[in-house]
């Protein structure tokens, strides 16, 4: 890394496997070239998973002064939350969701201090987080929130998922949604001109950013099935999308479609662009899950800060039984690794 700064990590849904994934992935640190990092957690409980499926792994509480370098060689260093959590592996607890949250907080404010080169958020459970008051659609919006609030501007946030070992051993397919977490009846409330070129400009500037692509091409899915065939099946594409994007070419903004969505993640279509922007969740996770489910990461750019995540959730099926696979967790390391 050219940096010498610490990964910030979250601490993610405790009743679920992001503990034991942490932990995993610091036990195997030489193996997978693991960046050092700092949790921000509940020590107890983190001794609690530790001793639960007898990983042996070493944790130390840390202050501002300590040698991160040195002590994550033989540690795993914990700003302590001192919560005393309380927690039964895949049995969430919406009592625990304010430390969730002061976790994410806290890494949130470690970054804008420079003391971090990037913050790497554990899986969460938003069904607990929304029985808890939580007033957002996930993590990615949360973040998006906080760094408006503390620098006074307005971030336009985007969730982008991204393959680094897709399985047809094509190109990597990098996607951004446009929409997010939200009910597919309510997806035409936010097809707009102004929310799409809001996150075509957000995708764009990732892709140069995040990726360093100097003049990046971005094709954009259809909504509507076969791009609406020209009106048959639904007029946004012609009322909507096609006039937006001779309003970006006007702009030099690099941009193709609206394509199929049926078609346009294929190996040798993918290879014609840097990223597909995807108007909804499904219609761009589908196919990376699909190509990549074990190694996909979750990147969200358009803030002043990079923030990555696994692409999967607290997987609250298996929280008991130590069989939670990490790969997803190593790539987002991985990609932190090679942007510092």
């Amino acid at each position: 890394m050219k940096s010498c700064k610490p990964i910030i990590v979250s601490m993610g849904e405790p009743s679920g496997i992001s503990s034991e994934i942490i932990i995993k992935v610091w036990l195997k640190r030489n193996l997978y070239k693991i960046p050092p990092f700092i949790l921000v957690d509940d020590l107890k409980k983190l001794n609690q998973v530790n001793s639960l499926f007898n990983l042996k792994a070493n944790f130390q509480a840390i202050n501002n002064d300590n040698d991160i370098n040195h002590i994550f060689s033989r540690s795993i260093p914990v700003i302590d939350l001192k919560a005393n959590i309380d927690f039964y592996p895949g049995k969430p607890n919406a009592k625990n969701s304010k430390y969730v949250l002061k976790s994410i907080t806290e890494a949130f404010e470690f970054v804008c201090k420079r003391k971090s080169s990037g913050i790497l958020t554990l899986p969460v459970c938003k069904t607990t987080l929304k029985k808890a008051k939580f007033n957002f659609n996930g993590q990615t919006e949360y973040l998006s929130y906080l760094a408006s609030k503390k620098n006074k501007k307005k971030y336009s946030e985007i969730m982008i998922l991204s393959t680094t070992k897709p399985s047809d051993k094509g190109k990597n397919l990098i996607v951004g949604l446009i929409t997010t977490h939200i009910p597919l009846k309510k997806i035409h409330k936010f097809i707009n001109q102004n929310i799409i070129y809001e996150k075509i400009i957000a995708f764009r500037n990732s892709l140069t950013t995040i990726w360093k692509i100097k003049s990046p091409k971005i094709a954009i899915t259809s909504l509507n099935p076969h791009a609406g065939e020209e009106g048959l099946i639904g007029s946004e594409e012609i009322e909507i999308i096609k006039p937006l994007l001779n309003r970006c070419i006007k702009n030099k903004i690099k941009i193709f479609g609206p394509l199929s969505s049926d078609s346009c993640f294929h190996k040798s279509k993918r290879e014609q662009f840097d990223g597909i922007l995807c108007f909804y969740h499904d219609q761009g996770l589908i196919p990376v899950k699909t190509l990549d489910f074990n190694h996909s990461i979750n990147i969200t750019g358009g803030l002043p800060f990079l923030r990555v995540s696994p692409d999967h959730g607290p997987a609250f099926d298996i929280a008991k039984r130590n069989i939670a696979n990490p790969e997803s967790l190593i790539a987002s390391f991985n990609f932190l690794r090679k942007r510092f």
